[in-house]
């Protein structure tokens, strides 16, 4: 009985061994092609990659160029928005002071039509 047992799991075995030689044959028959392929295209993929780094790259630059023009422009309308407070400031004042110069020039010339109404002439 022993001999019958040592026998059939010997040929159980051999019987596996013939199969996985005929599935593994079949795998690596074709597995040469692919492996190639393959090649082909992980240095398709890494010059891809590095084209994309470059343009990263470049984008990152241009961007931090416009970030500091749009600082630049910030910082121009700030002062322009300044500049035109004080000149509205300037405009008000000088409406004041113009006012208060007509009523000096009013009390002045009152003051000379009374006083040298005869020297004065028409210059009212």
């Amino acid at each position: 009985m022993n001999e019958k047992t040592i026998f059939i799991v010997c040929l159980m075995f051999l019987w596996l061994f013939t199969l996985s030689g005929c599935c593994t044959r079949a795998g690596i028959r074709d597995n040469g092609d692919r492996a190639y392929e393959v090649r082909a295209h992980i240095g398709e993929l890494s010059e891809r990659q590095t084209e994309s780094a470059i343009a990263s790259e470049q984008l990152n630059g241009t961007l931090e160029g416009a970030r500091e023009k749009s600082e630049n422009l910030s910082g121009e309308l700030t002062r322009s928005r300044e500049q035109s407070e004080h000149l509205e400031q300037s405009i008000t004042d000088g409406a004041g002071d113009i006012e208060s110069l007509a009523a000096i020039l009013q009390r002045i010339r009152a003051r000379g039509c009374r006083n040298n109404s005869g020297k004065a002439g028409n210059n009212q």
